[in-house]
């Protein structure tokens, strides 16, 4: 919606203005490993109050943008970060507070992004008809900053006594080889130790008690099949309006197309929290479950003419990716542990930021070389059924770990 009243006072092109979207969700996912950290030591309150007042900052400082480099300042970098320092706060917060029913709550507290999106799309479009675009980013600063009231409702939890002896330190200084050694910096003298040093490097990422978790080789085969899974996430809402357009479908009904994956997204994350709350559900394979079926509507789309069916496949690609993503959580808090929440979590949403943002480029590239439409689907289909197979040793690695604990308690 900003995209033309953008292009037309900035004076830059459909390029410029898209890199500036592009990028503040870049931002945004990839702060998730400082943000992981600032919550691990200050608590979720003050890092999301914090990050309502960046994040305001920044769309405020947008409204004043003259050129397309103000604009990657304040509503991409700016805003991004302050975006990023609220949301990890958010998930994190939610798990801590909740015992019973955790899982449901978070896939609540994840399904906000879609509901959010359908509810304020009509506001901001009157908006823009009504003051222009300058006071719509003025307003959206003002609704922003309202979740500083979210922020002063995270008080600190307290967690279960069967977790509170792994709970993380909130000074965070380790020791390696006799050296003194924080998160953020690094000891000169133990660069002489190349072992030393690849320790040091992965901390910046991983964090001391995430590198010494037995589960630690589980997590990184998921983290690494939902960074391919999200590759594939984005593409079919960039290339499938196009697609169905070009199948005779109207430029309205194939924009329909994409909010009705957005809400079905939200039911399915409320879904998948409420079924991981089961005790007979175990989210890696609801996860794997849900990947593997996501890769069929996919394949699907680029066969379908009637719009219908170009409807139903939607939704159920966005019924299932929303289980997908609904589950991560619940699958982190499952393998890891709560208290490695933050740190697994932080590192998850950077790697889906990267993820994300090559999924829909390469895409392109890939449809142009071979200028055909239906390229960007099959592609969506083919990185969703790699990433099916990664989980699959995933969940084998996670249930040989399982029994081996199992044994070792007895």
């Amino acid at each position: 919606m900003f995209l033309g009243p953008l292009m037309e006072e900035l004076k830059c092109g459909r390029s410029g203005i898209s890199a500036a979207g592009s990028l503040q969700v870049g931002i945004y996912s990839m702060s998730g490993i400082l943000a992981s950290r600032l919550v691990t030591r200050y608590g979720s309150r003050p890092v999301c109050m914090a990050g309502t007042l960046i994040a305001t900052l920044g769309l405020v400082c947008a409204s004043y943008s003259w050129n397309l480099p103000s604009l990657l300042a304040s509503y991409s970098v700016i805003t991004g970060l302050g975006f990023g320092l609220m949301y990890i706060p958010a998930v994190v917060a939610v798990a801590e507070h909740f015992s019973k029913r955790r899982s449901l709550a978070m896939g609540i507290c994840v399904c906000g992004t879609g509901v959010g999106t359908f509810l304020l799309a009509p506001v901001e479009l009157s908006l823009l008809s009504a003051v222009g675009w300058r006071w719509t980013f003025v307003c959206m600063g003002g609704l922003c900053s309202l979740c500083i009231v979210c922020g002063l409702a995270m008080s600190p939890a307290q967690l279960c006594p069967g977790d509170r002896h792994l709970r993380r330190r909130r000074s965070t200084a380790v020791s390696l080889h006799g050296f003194i050694v924080d998160d953020l910096t690094v000891s000169t003298e133990s660069i002489q130790n190349g072992n030393s040093c690849l320790k040091m490097f992965a901390s910046l990422f991983l964090s001391k008690d995430l590198l010494e978790s037995p589960a630690l080789s589980t997590f990184l085969l998921v983290a690494l099949a939902d960074g391919v899974a999200t590759l594939a996430l984005f593409i079919p809402f960039t290339f499938l309006p196009d697609l169905a357009m070009a199948a005779g479908v109207s430029s309205k009904d194939a924009a329909f197309l994409i909010s009705a994956a957005g809400i079905s997204s939200s039911v399915g994350r409320i879904l998948s929290g409420w079924l991981c709350d089961k005790p007979w559900c175990n989210p890696i394979v609801l996860t794997t479950a849900a990947v593997s079926s996501a890769s069929l509507p996919s394949l699907l789309l680029p066969w379908v003419s009637a719009y219908p069916l170009f409807l139903l496949l939607s939704c159920m690609f966005g019924l299932l990716t929303g289980c997908w993503i609904s589950a991560t959580s619940p699958l982190l808090v499952r393998v890891l542990g709560l208290p490695l929440l933050p740190p697994a979590f932080g590192l998850m949403t950077a790697v889906q930021g990267a993820a994300a943002l090559a999924g829909p480029p390469l895409a392109g590239a890939a449809t142009d070389w071979l200028d055909d439409r239906a390229v960007a689907l099959h592609c969506t289909g083919g990185l969703l059924v790699a990433a099916t197979g990664l989980f699959v040793v995933a969940a084998q690695h996670n249930r040989g770990r399982e029994r081996k604990q199992q044994y070792q308690d007895i």
